[in-house]
């Protein structure tokens, strides 16, 4: 069940991209393994025959080459003038009888050399012959009798002949070849070594044969005991790099060593029973270069494929889900309190019903709230005025107390300037029927209020103001400080002894935010502050001040006391800076 509920919480778009994927992606990934195993197979079966094939080919024309020198060899071993030659001493002969000999010898040579593809022979007999030479024909046997290759010839006692390397030079340059060397015997007795045969091929035509079928591969001859004979490669790098210490006999497979940390496939077998291996070796790396080239080929087909499914699968998925979202969205935005339509163009299916039906049910709750708000605003207002209403005959009474107290002082300028004074405070307060005012009218109603107190105080309290321009132009509910300068008059200043006192205004805005301060130098707050401020004030004027900033400005508004260390009374009004609209 929690599998289900997991599937369940995915989102929509989610849910048809994994249904994209499983239906494209995955059954391409299957088809792409499937055929890289199979083309895989192919590719190395080929080429394993490929290579199987070439080494087949060079070791049948290598043996057939070699097959063919030996056959010569036999041919001069058996041959009458050879014979004799070889059964005298040049002492018993005479000097034309050697010259008859030898003539017929280099004809029948000449003859060999001309239908094979031996380079030359060579015969290497007794010192004392007059044919004996360096670069002839004949040459003498003293000349190779300490050289390696010729001593491994003469250890040879059983008669076989033996694939060597020798080296000829000569004045200017050095050659080396591959020579079936033979002991000549001499034919009345075989125990008796008179001279040696060599039949010459030249290290580069047996190269020529020696081909690859692969850029990094290495082939070779080498003999039973381990000299390179020829190759196809540069014996300073490749040969050093790639050639097996021994040579070796695979029966006929690739089989895989490891040389100096690295892989390779290595393939030999004997050519014939000369003694002689042909060697073939292949990088493992390039054995599998043709696979990893296909490889490589398919992934990148396959990655495009896969690329462009999901180039489509995405905005496939995006039209599904795009509405839905947008309806998602606009939903979520209701739950913040954002009521707005969803315009987009409409369709007749599922979704564009689902649509219109939001929409509607949008607008609906639009005009209710509309109609909701302008009720709430008109209860808002009357309840304003009504505070203000209770505001004004609270003034009002108390400047016809202190007018009734001068008449019967007989003071009639007092009266006469306190009535210009109230007139010009009525005027400020009727405002043309606004309910809010800027703090400017409000300092200047605070000032004719305070100037029908200085008479009925005879100057002993004074009046300052001190308020920022900017926050001049700020607007406030009318009559808010004149009920505060009211009240640190008759609940501060009046209760000292001597009745003097200095009240001062101050307003600024800070941070967005208008701060007014009502401050007197009277006898102080009595309650503690924390008392005073949970009441919301002190007073009915205070507590009438508090409503009327609550209901203008919502609940971002605050009125607090405060009790300054150096006596007196702060009031602090602190409210949104609201300009007027121009």
């Amino acid at each position: 069940m929690r599998i289900f509920d997991i599937i369940n919480n995915i989102s929509l778009r989610k849910k048809i991209i994994i249904l994209f994927i499983l239906i494209g992606i995955i059954p391409l990934v299957i088809t792409f393994f499937i055929s890289y195993g199979e083309i895989r197979k192919l590719v190395l079966s080929g080429q394993n025959y490929a290579e199987h094939q070439n080494f087949e080919q060079m070791i049948g024309t290598l043996q057939k080459q070699l097959s063919h020198v030996e056959e010569l060899s036999a041919m001069i071993m058996v041959n009458k003038d050879m014979e004799a030659i070889l059964s005298e001493k040049p002492d018993y002969l005479t000097i034309s009888e050697q010259m008859g000999l030898f003539n017929n010898m280099v004809s029948y040579t000449q003859m060999m050399e001309t239908n094979s593809e031996i380079d030359h022979i060579v015969y290497f007999v007794d010192d004392q012959f007059i044919m004996t030479g360096t670069d002839t024909l004949f040459r003498k046997l003293s000349s190779i009798q300490q050289l390696p290759w010729a001593q491994n010839v003469f250890e040879n006692k059983n008669g076989i002949s033996k694939w060597v390397i020798r080296e000829e030079k000569s004045l200017n340059s050095s050659r080396n070849y591959l020579a079936l060397a033979s002991l000549l015997w001499n034919p009345h007795d075989f125990t008796d070594p008179v001279g040696v045969l060599t039949l010459n091929i030249e290290i580069g035509q047996i190269a020529q044969n020696l081909t690859k079928s692969n850029p990094e591969q290495l082939v070779y001859i080498v003999s039973k005991e381990g000299e390179l004979v020829a190759s196809n490669g540069d014996a300073n790098a490749d040969v050093l790099s790639m050639r097996l210490p021994q040579p070796i006999d695979s029966h006929g497979e690739f089989q895989s060593v490891t040389l100096n940390n690295n892989t390779y496939l290595a393939r030999g077998q004997e050519i014939g029973e000369t003694g002689l291996y042909l060697m073939s070796v292949i990088s493992h790396r390039a054995a599998s270069e043709a696979v990893s080239t296909i490889r490589d080929q398919m992934v990148t087909v396959y990655l495009f494929v896969s690329i462009l499914l999901i180039l489509v699968i995405f905005p496939a998925a995006r039209s599904v889900t795009r509405r839905i979202y947008l309806l998602m969205n606009k939903m979520s935005q209701v739950r913040q309190g954002r009521l707005n339509q969803l315009d987009i163009p409409q369709s007749k299916d599922e979704v564009g019903q689902l649509i219109a039906s939001y929409n509607f049910m949008i607008k609906s709750v639009q005009e209710l709230m509309s109609e909701q708000f302008k009720l709430g605003q008109e209860k808002n207002e009357a309840e304003l005025r009504t505070l203000q209403s209770q505001i004004n005959p609270h003034f009002l009474y108390n400047t016809l107390d202190m007018l009734n107290w001068m008449a019967k002082k007989e003071e009639s300028e007092n009266i006469q300037q306190v009535v210009y004074a109230l007139s010009d405070y009525y005027k400020l307060v009727l405002n043309k029927g606004e309910d809010l005012v800027n703090v400017r009218d409000e300092v200047r109603l605070s000032e004719m209020y305070m100037e029908i107190q200085r008479r009925r105080f005879r100057g002993r309290i004074q009046f300052e103001i001190d308020v920022s321009e900017d926050a001049m132009n700020c607007l406030i509910p009318k009559i808010t400080l004149q009920p505060l300068v009211e009240n640190a008059i008759i609940h501060g200043i009046n209760e000292k002894p001597n009745r003097k006192g200095e009240i001062t205004i101050i307003g600024r805005i800070e941070e967005g935010r208008l701060k007014l301060f009502v401050v007197d130098n009277g006898i102080g707050i009595q309650l503690p502050i924390s008392e005073i401020n949970s009441k919301n004030g002190s007073g009915y004027g205070v507590k009438n001040i508090e409503k009327r900033l609550m209901l203008f400005f919502g609940q971002s508004t605050s009125l607090d006391y405060h009790k300054p260390d150096e006596g007196g009374t702060r009031v602090t009004i602190d409210v949104p800076a609201i300009m007027p609209k121009l």
